[in-house]
């Protein structure tokens, strides 16, 4: 298993719990950091493969440091179990693009609904391979209210635009330029050009027009309870489309970096106990391994 950010290691922690539990499998985890050069994580997974000899690897969602886990992962013939398969295409065009290589590395594809499940067939993905699981964003959570102030706040979360630092200075500019009442802001997540939205941030707390509370990071519990009780989300971040539609959240989006995913006509839980269990019992022979597409 690879994780690269604190998103997708969220959303793998619960798997995590559960393979520890199995009788039959075993978890081994490698981190990789997003300012790690492309060819560099190449060498490390190509290392870690031959060190843990694993029978699968699990890769999650579409960032651009899992282009090359996957390629060496194909490249060594590991099979590639692919997690959130298929949810960026349609979406960010540089996450597209990224989840779209992996996605056509990969050997099982965990879709968290049918709609990826369909885009994937689109793009010539064997049937059999797509497995619509549901998402884990939810699973084990415990929501915790510590940081959840006592009066009506909003809530802001923008992240680097993949293309343009320029887009990235209007992105968080117009977050900001949004707030009027008590706010609660985070940090963004690792992509480059994140400097730029936290001196925007600093230089915004500075002048004090607005109460804020800024946090560089939460907890998935904090993250969530936040996102519960706020009275708007103002984001750039797939989040809008895949948590706050839980919570019925009411959301602001600002730029270009998610502007055209789609909010899941229903969101299914309970992904965790799905995933661990197509892992246990998946075959790997050459029928898995190789691979063709239907077009």
């Amino acid at each position: 298993m690879v994780t690269a950010s604190r998103s997708e290691r969220g959303l793998l922690e619960p798997v995590i719990k559960r393979i520890e539990k199995h009788p039959k499998l075993t978890c081994s985890l490698l981190e990789i950091k997003p300012d790690w050069g492309m060819s560099f994580i190449f060498d490390c997974v190509s290392i870690w493969l031959d060190r843990e000899k694993p029978d699968i690897v699990l890769i999650p969602c579409d960032r651009k440091e899992q282009v090359p886990v996957a390629l060496v992962c194909l490249s060594k013939n590991v099979p590639i179990a692919h997690f959130y398969s298929g949810s960026s295409i349609g979406g960010n065009i540089q996450d597209e693009i990224y989840g779209t290589i992996i996605a056509l590395c990969s050997h099982i594809h965990l879709c968290h609904d049918e709609g990826a499940a369909q885009i994937l067939k689109k793009i010539g993905i064997e049937d059999w391979r797509i497995k619509v699981v549901g998402s884990t964003a939810f699973d084990d959570v415990v929501l915790d209210y510590s940081l959840v102030p006592d009066e009506p706040f909003d809530l802001v979360l923008i992240n680097p635009d993949t293309v343009s630092k320029e887009r990235t200075e209007r992105d968080i500019e117009e977050a900001l330029g949004r707030l009027w009442r008590r706010s609660v802001i985070i940090g963004p997540n690792e992509d480059e050009n994140r400097e730029i939205i936290l001196k925007k941030i600093e230089e915004f707390i500075r002048k004090g027009k607005v109460v804020c509370d800024f946090y560089e990071s939460v907890s998935r519990g904090q993250f969530l309870a936040l996102l519960k009780k706020c009275e708007h989300f103002i984001t750039n971040s797939s989040s809008a489309f895949y948590e706050a539609p839980y919570f019925s959240t009411p959301c602001i989006l600002v730029g270009e970096r998610n502007k055209f995913r789609k909010v899941p006509p229903k969101i299914v839980t309970g992904a965790s106990d799905r995933i661990v269990e197509i892992l246990a019992n998946i075959e790997i022979n050459e029928k898995l391994l190789r691979k063709r597409l239907l077009l």
